[in-house]
Order: C-alpha cells, then sequence, then structure tokens
C-alpha cells in the first residue's frame, strides 16, 4: 500500500498521534520523502474539506498535528 492509503486508513480507524507519527516514520524509512509525506498529508486535509470547516474534530486534530511534525520536525 501506499503512504497515503496507509495514512488514511490509519486515521479513520481512530489511531493516535503517536501510531499515526510511526506510520510516518515506518514508510519515511522505506524512502519516502518528507515532502512526498507532507503532499499526501495535505491531499487529505483538504480531500476532507478541513480548509473549509470551522469545526474542528479529532480527526482534524491528529491529522494537522502529524502535518506539523512532519513540516517542522522531519521525522526520520
Amino acid at each position: 500500500m501506499d503512504f497515503k492509503h496507509d495514512f488514511l486508513a490509519a486515521l479513520r480507524r481512530g489511531e493516535d498521534y503517536d501510531a499515526l507519527m510511526e506510520l510516518v516514520r515506518r514508510h519515511r524509512s522505506q524512502g519516502l520523502s518528507v515532502d512526498a509525506a507532507y503532499e499526501a498529508l495535505q491531499q487529505i486535509w483538504f480531500e476532507h474539506g478541513f480548509d473549509e470547516q470551522r469545526e474542528e474534530s479529532a480527526l482534524q486534530d491528529n491529522l494537522e498535528a502529524v502535518m506539523e511534525k512532519v513540516w517542522y520536525g522531519s521525522p526520520v
């Protein structure tokens, strides 16, 4: 499976921040670049309308926390 599909499935299952970050690290260790990871996460964010949504949700909160870590923290 590809990163975006794996991440979206985990997010929908309600995986927490730590589990989502572990998924990012696993794909990064398999060669996924930071830029590609962030791009996939951003696509998920837009596809779910989080750029227009006013009400926050756990799904959005977890996604945005991982996006921030990927953008600023460059997880291995």
